[in-house]
């Protein structure tokens, strides 16, 4: 077997034990959100480093859900380098980020950090408890138990979310041993993996419910998906849009994108 399908298989096991373990704790996220979701609520998502691709991916994602709030830092991004290692330790920095938040008590938000240590998910998760929303963690905790906590307090991810659901990706990230070394990162697979199949139970449970799903569809498809999803996304222009320089209000353009 070639490295590439060392990688495969083990993204493959990974994703069925995630499904077979957490099975219960993604259950009980979505159906936190999904009661949110119908009360009026967004599900908010936060990660640093490539920890905020997954956050990203499930924004304006056509088959994803148009109440998604990503809290984004782009100094947090991965295309600012090796800063963010020192940047997600720095105390403080997540009560900044949540000033410019419009969080709610009641409604969701989920935490991604696979090693679940470091300063800034830590202190942004209890400060979103703080705030009354329901912590959901997505992160790696036999790699949080064997690493000691960067905040001064001793607290990690894990210890201060309501809900853990655990990525059950090998330590390090990488899954593949070549001689060595080892390659092949799959927490952000497996992490878009896990915000995918949560969104779609939630859409699953809010039409069980009897509520609007509120599904965003390709459009790159025929039709009039650029009209549904502009109606869609109106209703949660205020809580989701990300304002910036030549759209400062946060105003959906004509093709989904703001």
């Amino acid at each position: 077997m070639t490295a590439i399908d060392r990688y495969f298989a083990s993204a493959e096991a990974t994703l069925a034990e995630v499904a077979a373990t957490q099975a219960e704790a993604l259950e009980t996220a979505a159906r936190l959100v999904a009661d949110s979701v119908a009360a009026g609520g967004v599900l908010h998502l936060f990660g640093a480093g490539h920890s905020q691709l997954v956050a990203l991916d499930a924004y304006l994602r056509a088959g994803g859900l148009a109440c998604v709030n990503p809290i984004v830092d782009p100094l947090l991004a991965p295309a600012a380098g090796r800063e963010v290692s020192r940047r997600e330790r720095q105390q403080g920095l997540a009560a900044t980020l949540l000033e410019g938040e419009d969080l709610r008590p009641g409604e969701v938000v989920l935490v991604v950090s696979n090693s679940g240590v470091n300063a800034v998910p830590v202190e942004l998760a209890v400060g979103c408890r703080d705030r009354g929303l329901t912590v959901v963690a997505l992160t790696n905790v036999d790699q949080a138990k064997a690493t000691p906590a960067r905040h001064p307090s001793g607290a990690k991810l894990h210890e201060v979310a309501d809900v853990v659901v655990d990525n059950r990706c090998p330590p390090g990230d990488a899954a593949v041993p070549l001689d060595s070394l080892r390659v092949g990162p799959l927490t952000t697979v497996v992490g878009a993996a896990v915000v995918a199949a949560l969104a779609a139970r939630v859409a699953e449970l809010l039409q069980q419910l009897g509520a609007e799903a509120p599904v965003l569809v390709s459009q790159n498809l025929d039709g009039d998906a650029a009209e549904r999803n502009d109606e869609l996304l109106r209703a949660y222009r205020d809580r989701t849009s990300r304002r910036g320089p030549g759209n400062p209000e946060g105003v959906p353009r004509s093709d989904g994108t703001w």
